[in-house]
């Protein structure tokens, strides 16, 4: 039961850390590493991009995407450390 609420609580924490990254990130893009134009190209061309919406959806997608990798990463950075330090104990 422990573990259960454990694994609900850290896919929780993944969710909420993810929407609220990409929100910021959406909403503040200077605060963040801009993407080359060739890649933004790219990806309008693998998308099939007809229009100004679309491209903001595929941007939307790009930023959710991202939020999502960093947050995953930044967790599994912290959970690595804590299992470290419980087993120096």
């Amino acid at each position: 039961m422990k573990k259960a609420l454990r694994t609900c609580a850290l896919v929780l924490w993944v969710l909420a850390g993810t929407i609220l990254l990409s929100r910021w990130w959406y909403t503040n893009p200077d605060h963040f590493p801009h993407f080359h134009e060739s890649f933004w190209n790219y990806l309008d061309q693998l998308f099939g991009v007809a229009n100004v919406d679309d491209a903001q959806n595929v941007e939307f997608f790009v930023v959710v995407v991202a939020s999502f990798f960093v947050v995953v990463a930044v967790t599994a950075v912290i959970v690595a450390i804590f299992y470290y330090l419980k087993r120096q104990r």
